[in-house]
């Protein structure tokens, strides 16, 4: 059974779009927390059909009122549903049926752009914050710097499709890459701004793996709940000499990716 709700488009012109009716469970179920009967509701709609992969929710107000609760009740229940990778909030736009996480293959030679158009997603990339400081005690072991060397980070927010994936974080040492943030600016690409300075043939020589809750800001940039985990990426990239040019400190929302380890050699 459907309903017809307005939605707006992309274009700001008010249209109607047909959605899922949707009610709260049977009598047995309703001894449950009402936003935990909110969320079954939806989990049942997503996975019986009803419900869509790429398909948008009413907002939470249309909801609230098909449902007879309060909208908070609503968002609390779309919270944790995004958190699972079932949904997913795009800003200025609302909430959709996620498509299910992206194989994402990890190896020595491995790039953003490479999973995402295997992916079949388009990879663009948005600089978050950039600037020139102290590496902490972390950065400078990682870059086999001195105490007090200076790093420039750039902080780049990573889609697929216009959904964020991750937050990358990439530290280069001042002294061999001044002008680093500025370069990339212009051309878009990390494999192609070491190129512009002479740097070809790096490989990732360390990675590691590790899950925690983000911060207030990294949840903001991801659009994601701050109780949804995300997965920390820390890897350090290489010369064939062994000089250590970029320390990646990067951040998945860890229910859009499904993470591959490639043995490359």
């Amino acid at each position: 059974m459907y309903a017809t709700v307005p939605a707006l488009h992309d274009d700001g012109m008010t249209v109607q779009m047909v959605a899922p009716a949707i009610s709260l469970p049977e009598e047995t179920e309703r001894l449950w927390p009402l936003w935990l009967q909110v969320e079954l509701t939806l989990r049942r709609a997503i996975r019986t059909g009803a419900l869509k992969a790429g398909e948008q929710l009413p907002g939470e107000h249309q909801l609230a009122e098909t449902l007879g609760i309060h909208r908070h009740t609503v968002r609390r229940a779309i919270e944790s549903l995004t958190g699972q990778g079932l949904l997913e909030i795009r800003r200025g736009r609302g909430t959709f049926v996620a498509a299910g996480p992206i194989s994402y293959r990890l190896g020595g030679r491995s790039r953003f752009t490479d999973n995402m158009e295997a992916a079949g997603k388009i990879p663009s990339a948005r600089v978050l914050r950039s600037q020139t400081l102290t590496a902490t005690e972390d950065v400078a072991a990682n870059l086999a710097l001195g105490s007090g060397d200076k790093v420039v980070m750039l902080e780049i927010l990573r889609l697929g499709d216009a959904i964020p994936i991750l937050i990358a974080r990439h530290f280069v040492p001042e002294d061999l890459f001044p002008d680093f943030a500025e370069r990339f600016a212009d051309i878009d690409s990390i494999t192609k701004t070491f190129a512009s300075y002479g740097i070809v043939g790096y490989r990732r020589s360390v990675t590691r793996l590790a899950a925690r809750r983000p911060t207030a800001q990294e949840a903001a940039d991801l659009g994601q709940p701050r109780t949804a985990p995300v997965l920390v990426w820390a890897s350090v990239n290489a010369l064939p000499g062994g000089r250590c040019v970029n320390y990646d400190l990067s951040v998945f929302a860890a229910a859009r990716v499904s993470i591959v380890i490639d043995d490359d050699g």
